[in-house]
């Protein structure tokens, strides 16, 4: 039973990154906005937490210094995007692109490394897990016992974020901007204000994720993979969901899965399975990614 709820904790922090990521492109795209800069907004805010958290001794300062910078480049992708009606994909490209070089310099400049990060203070540690050891010995339930702050966020801001959209005001005009901009207008809807506030909001919820991926069961910035696609399967979630919060949450539970069963597998190999390479059992997921879509597009 205690295996049952590892495996389940462990889905959940490998969940937690996909569908806060995922969560940013539902609201964005929501508006009529394509964002696919989610990765490289990842890997901002991966790189600034561990900044943030190097220079004040403090995760929480890591995480705000994550999200201003996911603000910058949400700010930026909207200019671009809703101001001038630039191209959204080729505007989501460069981004993505462009995050690969300015960090790597700014890796070797404030860290003297290319590769790694030195440790910093972060939200896995024994300390600052959020602490329900009457559920340790329950199973399933026994799985949200010692979790990070950023699965209790990834869930609570997928039920926010339903209410947001269906059941409010602000909501119906970020909807209603996205199907159909020209009726909206013509009711007073401000459309440039909702696309930029939906775009900005989405690179938010993607710079949450990506503050995950560094300061949430890692300590450190991994310049070759903190972000590893994981901006890419939350678009493959988010499409996989049919673009709705819980749907997107859904698919990052079937794709963070198969991230465990990946461990699970490289861990119990036996025979023939032991001889097949690594590289193998690291791809599941991504498989997995392509034939959801197949299925679904």
């Amino acid at each position: 039973m205690q295996l049952l709820n590892l495996a389940i904790a462990m889905m959940l922090d490998f969940a937690a990154p996909i569908l806060l990521a995922s969560l940013g492109g539902v609201i964005s795209e929501s508006s009529g906005v394509v964002n696919i800069a989610l990765e490289g907004i990842m890997r901002f805010s991966a790189f600034f937490g561990v900044w943030g958290s190097a220079v004040a001794k403090n995760q929480w300062v890591g995480l705000l210094w994550g999200i201003g910078i996911g603000i910058v480049v949400g700010a930026f992708h909207a200019y671009i995007t809703v101001k001038w009606a630039g191209d959204q994909i080729v505007s989501g490209v460069a981004i993505n692109v462009v995050s690969l070089g300015i960090i790597t310099y700014f890796l070797e400049l404030i860290f003297k490394t290319t590769g790694y990060s030195p440790s910093v203070p972060y939200f896995g540690s024994a300390a600052n897990r959020i602490s329900l050891t009457f559920l340790s010995k329950i199973p399933v339930l026994g799985a949200f016992s010692r979790l990070t702050i950023f699965v209790w966020l990834s869930l609570l801001l997928t039920g926010g974020l339903h209410f947001l959209l269906y059941h409010t005001v602000l909501g119906l005009r970020i909807r209603s901007v996205g199907e159909n901009p020209t009726a909206a207008e013509t009711l007073g809807v401000n459309v440039f204000k909702i696309k930029w506030f939906a775009v900005i909001m989405g690179s938010v919820f993607a710079a949450i994720g990506g503050a995950a991926l560094s300061l949430g069961t890692m300590a450190s910035f991994n310049n070759t993979g903190v972000a590893g696609g994981k901006g890419f399967i939350a678009l493959a979630a988010m499409i996989f969901g049919k673009w709705t919060p819980f749907g997107a949450m859904l698919a990052a539970f079937l794709f963070a899965s198969a991230q465990v069963l990946q461990f699970i597998l490289q861990a119990t190999a036996r025979g023939i399975a032991s001889q097949i390479p690594s590289g193998f059992y690291s791809a599941l997921p991504y498989f997995l990614t392509i034939g959801a879509l197949v299925g679904v597009v």
